[in-house]
């Protein structure tokens, strides 16, 4: 018994060395109020030590994409939304280790971030995904409140986009109404394809912090949502402006209190 059990210790070091790939559907309806938007193909390769997680890249698609697109919800609500990919995709590269995540970002910005901290609570539900046996997780995180499926089968504390941090990779993922939705399609674990799993190459001298990021980010949504204020004016339409924004046409939502 004591031979059988180092062998079943040594078969599961021998696993978590190895690197794998998670592809995920990735759906943004961001103020549609459910999950109706664009759906993207989005890959997570991972190994012990990081994780590297890569949405809206040509290659991943097939090719470019570059379109308009209409999106109704079950009210009947219209959204129009462009449908978007580049040829590197928004990178997002984790080392755990060190508690920094890399990110080629929303305006193809590269961005160091020290400051995710996700106040996970882990839930006594559980689920099956695929072979897996997944459990429930909850978080408030930069303005949305997730719920995340993780497995304790593959014990590293990745997951789509920025959440990361528990004691198993995670397979599904949203936020209220999923208008931000990450749902699991296939995993290859171990995989052949170690070489995919590689650092961001920031073409710039520097990263920039978080916080300039946050500060860029603020600045993009009033720029836009004063240009859409200017055009409804025109058109005699009011702006009905609420004291407190909130930058909700990004995944990450700041607040923003009027001076």
């Amino acid at each position: 018994m004591k031979y059988f059990l180092i062998f079943i210790c040594l078969t599961s070091l021998n696993v978590l060395s190895q690197t794998g790939i998670v592809n995920y559907g990735e759906i943004q309806s961001m103020r549609m109020g459910e999950s109706i938007g664009p759906d993207y193909k989005a890959m997570l390769v991972f190994n012990k030590d990081n994780s590297l997680y890569v949405t809206r890249k040509d290659s991943l698609e097939g090719g470019h994409i570059r379109e308009q697109k209409s999106y109704f919800n079950s009210s009947g609500n219209g959204h129009y939304m462009t449908v978007v990919t580049n040829p590197d995709g928004f990178q997002y590269y984790y080392k755990p280790k060190k508690k920094i995540l890399y990110s080629r970002d929303l305006g193809f910005q590269y961005v160091k971030d020290t400051t995710i901290n996700i106040p996970w609570d882990i839930q006594k539900e559980t689920k099956m995904i695929g072979i897996y046996k997944v459990q429930k997780a909850t978080a408030h995180f930069r303005g949305r409140d997730y719920t995340a499926w993780f497995t304790s089968q593959i014990p590293l504390p990745y997951g789509p986009w920025k959440l990361v941090g528990l004691p198993g990779l995670i397979l599904e993922a949203y936020d209220t109404n999923k208008e931000i939705y990450w749902y699991f399609k296939n995993i290859e674990y171990p995989t052949k394809h170690s070489h995919l799993l590689q650092p961001i190459d920031n073409p710039n001298s520097s990263w920039i912090s978080f916080e300039s990021f946050k500060e860029n980010q603020i600045k993009s949504f009033l720029d836009a949502r004063m240009g859409g204020r200017m055009v409804a004016e025109n058109i005699g339409i009011s702006s009905g402006e609420s004291k407190i924004l909130k930058t909700n046409y990004f995944i990450e939502v700041f607040e923003i209190k009027k001076k």
